[in-house]
Formats: structure tokens, C-alpha cells, sequence
């Protein structure tokens, strides 16, 4: 049979050590975090008209799938990561409107994260807003002048 008291000193002396080791392993913590890479977000927010109410994105970077996405107006998509294993984001985005009464899809497929482009340009906040002209890129928090202008593709002709 085991001794209660003994028990009791051994855990004792266990929660002892491990309390006494915290301060080392928090510091080694943060001596890995310290050397990570700064967290980057990229922001994609909708500007786009309240009649339109929303778009859609589907959005992949060079290692994953990140799905597809309805934004709506006044509000944003948002993805972050480290870089290192991440050097693009690639999105697809549309939506409808209605000029002159007509249906019309306009779609675009745009690079919202480069890395040669973009680890100096943005390299914790890329911000990009999307509206009816086209989609324009702004530095970290810089939301002045855009510094990118993407336009919408030109839709084909419509047959009569």
C-alpha cells in the first residue's frame, strides 16, 4: 500500500520543479516567437455599392485552397500567415450589376499577395478595396492614395 504522506511530498516536489522550469520554457518561447516572421494580413474590403450587396471570392495561395467566400457590403475578407512558406495569393472575385438595366457578371482573377511585390510594400497589413472601377491595393495602413490599380476585365461583347 502506498504511503499518503509520501505520495503528497513527491507531488509536492513534482509541482515544485515544474513551477520552478516555467520561467525557462516561457523564455525560450518567446525566444522562438521573437525570431519568427511578422504575421502579414492581407484585407480585401467590399466598397462596392449597397445595391450590389455582395461579392464572391475564392481565394489560393501557392500551398493551399482557401474556398470561396460571399463579402458583403462594408465588410471585409481576411487572411493572415507568416511569411516563408507563403509567396502568393491569387483571388478570383465577382459580382453582378445592373448598368442600363442589363445584367451584367464582371469577374476578375487578381494577385492580392506577391511576395517579391509585397513583403516590403505591406509587410503586416496589405489592404485592398474592391468597387465597381476595379480593385486598388494600399500599403500597411496607408489608406490615402492606393499605390495599385487592378481594373475589371472588359466583358465580351454581347451577341444580338
Amino acid at each position: 500500500m502506498c504511503n499518503p504522506l509520501l505520495s503528497k511530498h513527491v507531488f509536492l516536489l513534482v509541482l515544485c520543479i515544474a513551477v520552478w522550469n516555467l520561467p525557462i520554457i516561457s523564455a525560450r518561447k518567446q525566444a522562438t516567437l521573437a525570431s519568427d516572421p511578422p504575421l502579414t494580413t492581407v484585407h480585401i474590403n467590399n466598397n462596392l455599392p449597397i445595391a450590389l450587396e455582395y461579392f464572391t471570392i475564392h481565394c489560393k495561395t501557392n500551398t493551399e485552397d482557401l474556398g470561396v467566400h460571399e463579402i458583403a457590403c462594408n465588410t471585409a475578407y481576411e487572411w493572415s500567415f507568416r511569411f516563408g512558406g507563403v509567396t502568393l495569393l491569387t483571388c478570383g472575385i465577382n459580382f453582378r450589376r445592373y448598368p442600363q438595366g442589363r445584367l451584367e457578371d464582371v469577374f476578375g482573377v487578381f494577385d492580392m499577395y506577391v511576395a517579391d511585390r509585397d513583403k516590403s510594400r505591406c509587410p503586416t497589413n496589405c489592404i485592398w478595396n474592391v468597387t465597381e472601377g476595379g480593385v486598388y491595393g494600399y500599403r500597411d495602413y496607408n489608406v490615402g492614395d492606393n499605390d495599385i490599380s487592378l481594373e475589371w476585365p472588359k466583358p465580351p461583347p454581347q451577341m444580338s
